[in-house]
Protein backbone atom coordinates (compact mmCIF):
# COMPACT_ATOMS: atom_id res chain seq x y z
CA UNK A 1 0.00 0.00 0.00
CA UNK A 2 0.60 3.54 -0.60
CA UNK A 3 2.35 5.44 2.52
CA UNK A 4 1.58 8.68 1.65
CA UNK A 5 -2.01 10.36 -0.71
CA UNK A 6 0.00 12.82 -2.38
CA UNK A 7 2.96 10.14 -3.90
CA UNK A 8 0.79 10.31 -7.24
CA UNK A 9 1.31 14.11 -7.24
CA UNK A 10 5.09 13.61 -6.37
CA UNK A 11 5.50 11.16 -9.58
CA UNK A 12 3.48 13.43 -11.66
CA UNK A 13 5.30 16.76 -11.42
CA UNK A 14 9.16 14.99 -11.70
CA UNK A 15 7.77 13.15 -14.84
CA UNK A 16 6.42 16.05 -16.39
CA UNK A 17 8.60 18.99 -15.24
CA UNK A 18 12.38 16.84 -14.40
CA UNK A 19 12.95 13.57 -15.88
CA UNK A 20 10.84 11.66 -18.70
CA UNK A 21 12.85 8.43 -19.82
CA UNK A 22 14.93 7.71 -17.12
CA UNK A 23 13.33 6.17 -13.35
CA UNK A 24 14.84 7.93 -10.32
CA UNK A 25 14.24 5.24 -6.91
CA UNK A 26 11.56 7.14 -5.86
CA UNK A 27 9.72 6.57 -9.36
CA UNK A 28 10.67 2.81 -9.43
CA UNK A 29 9.42 2.83 -5.64
CA UNK A 30 6.15 4.52 -6.72
CA UNK A 31 5.68 2.34 -10.02
CA UNK A 32 5.92 -1.30 -8.17
CA UNK A 33 3.27 0.07 -5.82
CA UNK A 34 0.86 1.02 -8.48
CA UNK A 35 1.48 -2.47 -9.85
CA UNK A 36 1.56 -4.36 -6.41
CA UNK A 37 -1.93 -2.56 -5.54
CA UNK A 38 -3.45 -3.26 -9.04
CA UNK A 39 -3.50 -7.10 -8.46
CA UNK A 40 -6.73 -5.66 -6.23
CA UNK A 41 -8.23 -4.32 -9.43
CA UNK A 42 -7.73 -6.23 -11.85
CA UNK A 43 -11.14 -7.30 -14.12
CA UNK A 44 -11.58 -9.99 -16.19
CA UNK A 45 -14.13 -9.96 -19.52
CA UNK A 46 -14.81 -12.76 -21.45
CA UNK A 47 -14.70 -13.26 -25.07
CA UNK A 48 -17.81 -12.55 -26.22
CA UNK A 49 -18.73 -9.66 -24.36
CA UNK A 50 -19.81 -6.52 -26.16
CA UNK A 51 -18.69 -2.57 -26.48
CA UNK A 52 -19.57 0.57 -28.45
CA UNK A 53 -17.30 3.09 -29.86
CA UNK A 54 -18.15 5.77 -31.84
CA UNK A 55 -15.99 8.04 -34.35
CA UNK A 56 -17.42 11.85 -35.54
CA UNK A 57 -19.01 12.22 -38.76
CA UNK A 58 -20.08 9.61 -41.09
CA UNK A 59 -19.69 8.21 -45.16
CA UNK A 60 -21.31 9.80 -48.37
CA UNK A 61 -23.35 7.86 -50.22
CA UNK A 62 -24.23 9.67 -53.50
CA UNK A 63 -27.93 9.37 -54.60
CA UNK A 64 -28.12 9.63 -58.45
CA UNK A 65 -30.89 10.99 -60.92
CA UNK A 66 -32.21 9.06 -63.93
CA UNK A 67 -29.30 10.52 -66.16
CA UNK A 68 -26.65 9.36 -63.88
CA UNK A 69 -25.96 12.66 -62.19
CA UNK A 70 -25.63 13.37 -58.70
CA UNK A 71 -28.20 14.85 -56.53
CA UNK A 72 -27.78 14.75 -53.27
CA UNK A 73 -25.47 12.55 -50.42
CA UNK A 74 -27.12 10.09 -47.89
CA UNK A 75 -25.51 9.90 -44.52
CA UNK A 76 -23.93 6.43 -43.96
CA UNK A 77 -21.74 4.77 -41.45
CA UNK A 78 -18.23 4.86 -41.35
CA UNK A 79 -16.68 1.16 -43.07
CA UNK A 80 -15.45 -1.30 -40.53
CA UNK A 81 -11.68 -0.02 -41.50
CA UNK A 82 -12.33 3.06 -40.40
CA UNK A 83 -13.91 2.00 -37.06
CA UNK A 84 -10.67 1.27 -35.51
CA UNK A 85 -7.16 3.89 -35.56
CA UNK A 86 -4.57 3.74 -37.77
CA UNK A 87 -1.07 3.24 -36.44
CA UNK A 88 0.28 6.26 -38.97
CA UNK A 89 -2.68 8.48 -37.88
CA UNK A 90 -2.79 7.56 -33.99
CA UNK A 91 -2.26 11.24 -31.94
CA UNK A 92 -0.85 11.37 -29.09
CA UNK A 93 -3.41 10.74 -26.00
CA UNK A 94 -3.23 10.04 -22.22
CA UNK A 95 -3.02 6.40 -22.27
CA UNK A 96 -0.96 5.74 -25.83
CA UNK A 97 2.07 7.80 -27.31
CA UNK A 98 1.59 9.07 -30.92
CA UNK A 99 1.87 6.15 -33.32
CA UNK A 100 0.82 3.65 -30.67
CA UNK A 101 -2.70 2.99 -31.29
CA UNK A 102 -5.32 1.59 -28.37
CA UNK A 103 -8.55 0.45 -29.00
CA UNK A 104 -10.59 2.79 -27.09
CA UNK A 105 -14.61 1.21 -26.39
CA UNK A 106 -17.23 2.14 -23.96
CA UNK A 107 -19.53 0.22 -21.96
CA UNK A 108 -22.67 1.75 -23.68
CA UNK A 109 -23.88 3.79 -26.28
CA UNK A 110 -24.78 7.25 -24.64
CA UNK A 111 -21.14 6.85 -23.57
CA UNK A 112 -19.44 6.50 -26.48
CA UNK A 113 -21.08 8.97 -28.67
CA UNK A 114 -20.10 10.93 -25.28
CA UNK A 115 -16.68 10.77 -25.31
CA UNK A 116 -16.26 12.04 -28.93
CA UNK A 117 -17.70 15.41 -27.85
CA UNK A 118 -20.11 16.01 -30.26
CA UNK A 119 -21.74 19.01 -30.72
CA UNK A 120 -25.71 19.47 -31.65
CA UNK A 121 -26.42 19.04 -35.34
CA UNK A 122 -23.29 16.72 -36.20
CA UNK A 123 -23.55 13.51 -37.03
CA UNK A 124 -21.81 10.48 -34.95
CA UNK A 125 -21.05 6.59 -36.59
CA UNK A 126 -21.44 4.39 -33.71
CA UNK A 127 -20.62 0.58 -33.60
CA UNK A 128 -20.98 -2.63 -31.53
CA UNK A 129 -17.91 -4.64 -30.83
CA UNK A 130 -17.17 -7.98 -29.80
CA UNK A 131 -14.55 -9.29 -27.95
CA UNK A 132 -12.67 -11.53 -29.33
CA UNK A 133 -10.73 -13.63 -26.70
CA UNK A 134 -10.90 -13.65 -22.76
CA UNK A 135 -8.62 -10.28 -21.18
CA UNK A 136 -7.60 -9.11 -18.16
CA UNK A 137 -7.22 -5.62 -17.49
CA UNK A 138 -6.76 -3.01 -14.48
CA UNK A 139 -10.09 -1.51 -13.09
CA UNK A 140 -9.12 1.93 -12.42
CA UNK A 141 -12.69 2.68 -11.71
CA UNK A 142 -13.49 0.33 -9.12
CA UNK A 143 -12.17 2.48 -6.08
CA UNK A 144 -14.59 3.51 -3.28
CA UNK A 145 -14.19 7.34 -3.71
CA UNK A 146 -16.80 8.32 -6.60
CA UNK A 147 -15.29 10.00 -9.40
CA UNK A 148 -18.47 11.91 -9.96
CA UNK A 149 -18.76 13.45 -6.38
CA UNK A 150 -15.70 14.35 -6.03
CA UNK A 151 -13.44 16.41 -8.55
CA UNK A 152 -9.94 15.52 -8.61
CA UNK A 153 -9.12 19.40 -7.51
CA UNK A 154 -10.84 18.29 -4.03
CA UNK A 155 -9.03 14.89 -3.28
CA UNK A 156 -6.16 17.66 -0.74
CA UNK A 157 -8.97 18.69 0.94
CA UNK A 158 -9.72 14.79 1.96
CA UNK A 159 -6.94 14.85 4.17
CA UNK A 160 -6.27 18.44 4.87
CA UNK A 161 -6.00 18.21 8.70
CA UNK A 162 -4.76 14.50 9.27
CA UNK A 163 -2.66 12.39 7.24
CA UNK A 164 -4.23 9.03 5.85
CA UNK A 165 -3.03 5.60 7.14
CA UNK A 166 -1.52 3.19 4.32
CA UNK A 167 -5.33 2.08 3.53
CA UNK A 168 -6.41 5.36 2.87
CA UNK A 169 -3.99 6.34 1.38
CA UNK A 170 -3.89 3.86 -1.49
CA UNK A 171 -7.66 4.90 -2.16
CA UNK A 172 -6.67 8.26 -2.77
CA UNK A 173 -3.82 7.48 -5.12
CA UNK A 174 -6.00 5.53 -7.42
CA UNK A 175 -8.75 7.94 -7.39
CA UNK A 176 -5.64 10.25 -8.84
CA UNK A 177 -4.95 7.64 -11.55
CA UNK A 178 -8.39 6.91 -12.30
CA UNK A 179 -9.26 11.06 -12.60
CA UNK A 180 -5.83 11.49 -14.56
CA UNK A 181 -7.15 8.66 -17.09
CA UNK A 182 -10.70 9.99 -17.53
CA UNK A 183 -9.83 14.02 -18.07
CA UNK A 184 -11.04 14.43 -21.44
CA UNK A 185 -7.66 15.54 -24.07
CA UNK A 186 -7.87 19.17 -25.01
CA UNK A 187 -6.11 20.63 -28.28
CA UNK A 188 -3.86 22.86 -26.37
CA UNK A 189 -2.85 20.34 -23.96
CA UNK A 190 0.96 20.08 -23.46
CA UNK A 191 1.98 16.65 -24.70
CA UNK A 192 3.72 16.53 -21.12
CA UNK A 193 0.24 15.87 -19.49
CA UNK A 194 0.15 12.67 -21.06
CA UNK A 195 3.84 11.40 -19.85
CA UNK A 196 2.82 10.01 -16.49
CA UNK A 197 -0.79 8.66 -18.00
CA UNK A 198 1.31 6.93 -20.61
CA UNK A 199 3.96 5.19 -18.42
CA UNK A 200 1.55 3.97 -16.25
CA UNK A 201 -0.32 2.42 -19.12
CA UNK A 202 2.86 1.24 -20.50
CA UNK A 203 3.83 -0.30 -17.11
CA UNK A 204 0.01 -2.52 -16.85
CA UNK A 205 1.41 -3.74 -20.95
CA UNK A 206 4.57 -5.09 -19.83
CA UNK A 207 3.03 -6.48 -16.80
CA UNK A 208 0.55 -8.55 -18.86
CA UNK A 209 -2.67 -7.15 -18.60
CA UNK A 210 -4.51 -6.51 -21.53
CA UNK A 211 -6.19 -2.56 -21.22
CA UNK A 212 -7.22 -0.49 -18.52
CA UNK A 213 -11.30 0.33 -17.71
CA UNK A 214 -11.51 4.07 -16.21
CA UNK A 215 -14.99 6.35 -15.79
CA UNK A 216 -16.48 8.44 -18.41
CA UNK A 217 -16.87 12.32 -17.37
CA UNK A 218 -19.15 12.91 -19.31
CA UNK A 219 -21.51 10.01 -18.77
CA UNK A 220 -22.13 7.75 -15.81
CA UNK A 221 -20.50 4.86 -17.96
CA UNK A 222 -17.26 3.28 -18.17
CA UNK A 223 -14.19 3.09 -21.02
CA UNK A 224 -11.93 0.23 -21.69
CA UNK A 225 -8.73 1.19 -23.53
CA UNK A 226 -6.86 -2.02 -24.85
CA UNK A 227 -3.50 -2.71 -26.25
CA UNK A 228 -4.05 -4.81 -28.73
CA UNK A 229 -6.48 -3.19 -31.38
CA UNK A 230 -7.16 -6.52 -33.03
CA UNK A 231 -8.86 -8.24 -29.63
CA UNK A 232 -12.48 -6.74 -30.57
CA UNK A 233 -14.18 -6.99 -33.85
CA UNK A 234 -16.95 -4.69 -35.46
CA UNK A 235 -20.12 -6.38 -35.21
CA UNK A 236 -22.58 -5.17 -38.29
CA UNK A 237 -22.31 -1.83 -40.23
CA UNK A 238 -22.96 0.47 -37.35
CA UNK A 239 -25.62 3.11 -38.02
CA UNK A 240 -25.14 7.18 -37.72
CA UNK A 241 -26.83 9.01 -35.05
CA UNK A 242 -27.36 12.56 -35.37
CA UNK A 243 -27.14 14.80 -32.26
CA UNK A 244 -30.33 16.93 -30.92
CA UNK A 245 -29.38 17.75 -27.34
CA UNK A 246 -26.43 17.63 -24.95
CA UNK A 247 -27.22 18.02 -21.11
CA UNK A 248 -24.69 20.16 -18.99
CA UNK A 249 -25.07 20.22 -14.97
CA UNK A 250 -22.31 22.30 -12.69
CA UNK A 251 -21.72 23.49 -9.40
CA UNK A 252 -20.47 26.93 -7.79
CA UNK A 253 -16.47 26.81 -7.51
CA UNK A 254 -16.17 30.01 -6.34
CA UNK A 255 -17.08 32.05 -4.45
CA UNK A 256 -17.90 28.55 -1.91
CA UNK A 257 -21.09 30.87 -0.87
Amino acid sequence: MFESWDSWLSFRDKKKLEERYFHSKQVEEFLAEVIATARDRVESISKGQQYWRAQLGCSDDPCYDFDGQIVGYNAVPYPTARMKPLCAKTSEGRINPKGIPCLYLSTDEKTAISEVRPWVGCYVTVAQFQILKDLTVVDCSCGEIDPISTSVYDLDKLWKFKEPGPEEATKVVWRWIDMSFSEPIERNDNTADYVPTQIIAELFKTNGFDGIKYKSLFNNGCNLALYDINSATQIGDGKVLQVTKIDVDSKRIYPPF
